[in-house]
């Protein structure tokens, strides 16, 4: 399987810069291959046009290679809402990349796994799956921190 590796991070965070009349002016996201910096800063690059972009490093996800039920690519540190025939699921989750628990019903155990996954308070670590069956993006952590909801218990049987 073949799938492009693709990148996104900010080259300026949502209030960096404010309008005359103090109104934040949002933030700019750009896409592409990435030269990550040692410091505060990394490069995103495009091919067509050629072109590269400062952006901060702490901002850069990504792309998981996998669409919402809408279309929308999703990236690490997208917010997500679990839907089920058109009704909310689980609360806001997560998605990031790296180590986590699994639950493995074979084995009945938590299993240490790679790659990408949800993360919501109060509900064990899971795998991304098919989002484009249950996943709809309702933003992100860089724009939309207050969309992380506080610890609750969902009614998931896993």
């Amino acid at each position: 399987m073949s799938r492009a590796i693709k990148f996104r991070g900010q080259t300026r965070r949502k209030g960096e810069k404010v309008k005359l009349d103090g109104t934040p002016v949002e933030c700019n996201w750009v896409y592409g291959g990435i030269f990550l910096g040692q410091g505060n800063f990394s490069i995103i690059y495009s091919y067509e046009p050629i072109e590269k972009y400062p952006v901060y490093t702490d901002t850069v996800g990504q792309s998981t290679g996998k669409y919402d039920i809408s279309g929308k690519e999703i990236f690490e540190g997208d917010i997500i809402e679990s839907h089920l025939g058109g009704q909310v699921l689980a609360g806001n989750m997560v998605v990031k990349f790296g180590k986590y628990q699994a639950y493995c019903p074979v084995d009945k155990q938590d299993m240490d796994s790679v790659g990408f996954y949800v993360s919501a308070p109060g509900v064990p670590n899971m795998p991304l799956g098919p989002t484009e069956d249950y996943a709809k993006v309702i933003g992100n952590i860089f724009e939309n921190p207050d969309l992380i909801s506080k610890p609750e218990i969902y009614n998931i049987s896993i």
